[in-house]
């Protein structure tokens, strides 16, 4: 489901970036994200660890935030963990906010969303990776953290910014060499769509 218009960040009063871990986040509402969150093991502990001291380092961080679909444990490839991700993602699909695009890689998801009035994202993030982490220990018999705690996120800027990412979402199994069109990805928007890659 497509937000009915993309919110332009720079139309909304400024605001200041938060930090919840090594990465700023900035949040406005009524505006689209394209956000990407990671298995605890599929960010190396040394980027995890770095301190922010220039735009080279959020640069070199944020590229791990797309990592490889065989760094870490990849639990996510086991259809029974994904489902439980893909699903926590569709629970509150057009209650609390538009979901425009989502897959869910071995070890990790992209997603294009928009939160609804009162209904800010880390909230949404957090009960996205909270609720699947439990369900996913319980399904694999384990404990332990599964997600690692900082999300990377994107304010969509435009309409054309909107369609590359939710392009750049949808063609991540195809990229990643995981299957050969989108609409064939198990755990990702294309396939209800039977967009093209």
């Amino acid at each position: 489901m497509n937000p009915d218009r993309i919110v332009v960040p720079r139309s909304l009063p400024s605001a200041t970036p938060k930090w919840r871990g090594y990465l700023p986040h900035i949040y406005k509402e009524g505006c689209t994200y394209f956000v990407t969150f990671n298995l605890i093991d599929a960010i190396p502990e040394k980027i995890r660890k770095r301190r922010l001291q220039s735009d080279a380092d959020l640069d070199e961080i944020a590229e791990h935030y797309d990592p490889p679909p065989s760094t870490g444990s990849c639990i996510l490839r086991d259809s029974r963990t994904a489902s439980i991700v893909e699903n926590a993602l569709l629970h509150f699909q057009g209650e609390r906010y538009a979901l425009s695009a989502w897959t869910v890689m071995p070890n990790h998801v992209h997603a294009v969303v928009t939160p609804f009035a009162d209904h800010n994202l880390s909230k949404i993030l957090h009960s996205w990776k909270s609720f699947s982490a439990h369900e996913i220990n319980k399904i694999l018999e384990r404990d332990g953290h599964v997600w690692e705690k900082e999300s990377f996120d994107h304010l969509v800027r435009s309409e054309s910014a909107f369609e590359r990412f939710v392009g750049y979402t949808e063609n991540n199994p195809v990229v990643a060499g995981l299957c050969e069109s989108v609409e064939l990805w198990p755990f990702g928007s294309a396939r209800l769509r039977g967009r093209e890659s």
